[in-house]
């Protein structure tokens, strides 16, 4: 086989890039071959059809994500923070946060699911000790911000709501802590 000019972390971080800027569906092996000069042939060396492509954008976008989020956590407000984050990232990062949270998600069919894929059981953990709470009830508490912020980022990244970034920390602020006092 000759020399690739092209690695696979690089047709990655460009079909990355197409999401974020036009959205996952501007992502096929035409046009991320023409984005880096290309044929498709490097591209189908590296991945063995769109789906596995696809696939490996996904990953690299909640990767992306994570970091995202975690680069904006307080340690000492670890689930205020991260509803903040998540808000922010749907204003800011609207194609990867619909490319992420609004389509059907394999797997998901309870609250439970949903906190066992999104929840932080470290934070968890840390905010119960640091309440002096019973684990179940940070999990409650964490379960309902979650459903929280996904209605108020789910406006913000579809367009329905223009919210400033302080409106959005003040609602989930009393948000936060109406769900610690129920």
């Amino acid at each position: 086989m000759p020399k690739q000019t092209v690695d696979r972390q690089e047709i990655l971080d460009i079909a990355l890039q197409m999401t974020r800027e036009d959205g996952f569906e501007s992502v096929n092996a035409r046009s991320v071959a023409r984005r880096m000069g290309y044929s498709v042939q490097p591209i189908y060396s590296y991945f063995s059809n769109m789906d596995s492509l696809k696939e490996a954008v996904y990953g690299a976008a909640m990767g992306f994500y994570n970091k995202f989020i975690y680069s904006r956590v307080d340690g000492d407000r670890i689930l205020e923070s991260m509803a903040k984050a998540n808000v922010a990232f749907a204003k800011y990062e609207k194609n990867l946060f619909r490319l992420l949270f609004l389509q059907k998600l394999n797997g998901l069919n309870s609250f439970d699911d949903i906190y066992e894929w999104m929840g932080d059981k470290q934070a968890s953990e840390q905010l119960a000790d640091k309440l002096a709470l019973p684990i179940e009830k940070i999990k409650d508490v964490y379960i309902m911000l979650i459903v929280f912020t996904h209605g108020v980022a789910t406006m913000i990244a579809t367009g329905g709501a223009n919210i400033s970034d302080e409106e959005c920390a003040a609602i989930l602020e009393r948000a936060y802590y109406a769900f610690i006092k129920s």
